[in-house]
């Protein structure tokens, strides 16, 4: 499902894009947790353009959680989900991984969160898992050298996904928060390289994965 060119404004130019790219199609009314909600951006899109019965899971509670009053929410961390057997329909993972145990990446610690994810999610279900790639020529620079984000390598996140799950769909895509004077060079530069540049640069890593 595409998001309609009239949330452009609402939702901004990365969001749209993001989940336009991810191409998923959200069954309305089914229950989704979302791990690592923060200011709750991609809850907005779950509830008002999905129809989704929306949980939100993160180990801080955002200012933003007190103003969607349909948000379920619980301050809990990835390694300890506080909900019971396969409860979700789906479980919704955007740019978390790598926080996860980030001043050690320990695989096995990874692998233990999968495990979680794997549990709550009901059989049938999916869990879809968002991750920027460390060595995207934008990401690498901006987000690893200056901001310090441990963002995983290509070749490990499929490592540690397909460690637990057999049932996986991998995606890559380019997707950016680009400036609005020259979105037009952007978009191109985008094209380019979805088309031309090898995989394991692209920005973002997905992971969809059937229970």
């Amino acid at each position: 499902m595409q998001l309609k060119d009239n949330n452009l404004q609402k939702y901004g130019q990365y969001t749209r894009d993001l989940f336009n790219k991810l191409d998923f199609n959200f069954v309305a009314g089914r229950r989704i947790l979302d791990v690592g909600c923060g200011p709750c951006t991609d809850v907005e899109i779950f509830i008002n353009e999905y129809g989704l019965d929306v949980y939100g899971l993160d180990i801080h509670k955002h200012e933003n959680v007190a103003k969607i009053p349909k948000l379920k929410f619980v301050e809990a961390g990835i390694l300890h989900i506080p909900f019971v057997d396969n409860f979700f329909d789906y479980v919704f993972l955007h740019d978390v991984l790598h926080h996860v145990d980030e001043k050690n990446q320990d695989y096995a610690t990874h692998v233990a969160a999968m495990r979680e994810l794997n549990r709550v999610v009901k059989d049938g279900g999916k869990i879809i898992i968002i991750e920027g790639n460390r060595y995207n020529p934008l990401f690498y620079p901006h987000m690893v050298k200056m901001l310090g984000h441990n963002h995983w390598r290509q070749s490990y996140f499929k490592r540690v996904v397909g460690g637990v799950f057999d049932n996986v769909e991998f995606k890559y895509f380019e997707s950016h928060l680009y400036p609005a004077k020259f979105l037009w060079f952007w978009k191109c530069y985008e094209k380019i390289m979805e088309h031309w540049a090898p995989k394991n640069f692209l920005a973002y890593n997905v992971a969809i994965i059937t229970k």
